[in-house]
């Protein structure tokens, strides 16, 4: 499961190093867990009225929209002054003082996006130029390892399918491809030492490796 409160702490950190070089009005951050669904979501300095019209009536006609660009794994930074919007969301933006929106897809090592986040720029201003998207890209990319580091998870079923894990096993690997130790995995589950390294070494068998790097790289590419 994700931490979400990371989510919400690495998003307000971007926003601020950002906010050092690119004129901000407000934002926009949710979650996404597929290719049609999105929720969380927590607006800053953006009427809620609007963000109300939004997700009920025109999430559809964003040229933007997370829906657009999930399986699109190359494209990270949108700015929507770079799409031809329809006669509807036209409206809407003009309605609410909105000159451009730049959307950035937090993504897994897969590629699927997890977090979203709409940064704003209102009426009589400039729209966010090329130079402002290749800002936005280097935070992006100077982040991302950090990111990955926070949001790797593992798809319990599959690899309780693909490996013969147990739960217990699980578990354990959950804790290493996070980083904890032995010790402190005995702790956390509430077990002997012996018992987790005796999970360990199953674990080790089981997927074919030999030590904890070569578990990481399998599984986190």
């Amino acid at each position: 499961m994700l931490n979400h409160q990371f989510l919400t702490e690495f998003s307000q950190n971007f926003i601020e190093q950002v906010q050092r070089i690119i004129n901000i009005d407000g934002y926009l951050v949710y979650s996404i867990d597929h290719i049609d669904r999105a929720y969380g979501y927590h607006a800053f300095n953006i009427p809620k009225n609007s963000l109300d019209e939004y997700l009920n009536h025109k999430v559809e006609n964003d040229p933007v929209s997370f829906t657009r660009f999930y399986n699109n794994k190359n494209n990270n930074v949108e700015l929507l002054s770079h799409h031809q919007c329809d006669e509807s969301y036209a409206d809407f933006m003009a309605r609410w003082k909105i000159q451009d929106t730049a959307e950035i897809f937090f993504r897994k090592r897969n590629g699927d996006p997890i977090l979203g986040l709409s940064i704003v720029r209102e009426n009589q201003k400039t729209p966010f130029t090329v130079q402002d998207q290749r800002v936005l890209e280097s935070f992006y990319q100077l982040s991302k390892k950090y990111f990955y580091h926070h949001t790797d998870t593992i798809d319990k079923a599959d690899m309780s399918a693909s490996y013969s894990l147990t739960k217990k096993e699980i578990a354990v690997l959950e804790q290493l491809m996070n980083g904890i130790n032995n010790s402190e995995i005995s702790l956390n589950l509430n077990c002997s030492l012996a018992t987790v390294k005796t999970h360990v070494q199953h674990i080790y068998q089981k997927i074919n490796v030999k030590n904890r790097q070569e578990l990481i790289c399998k599984f986190l590419r």
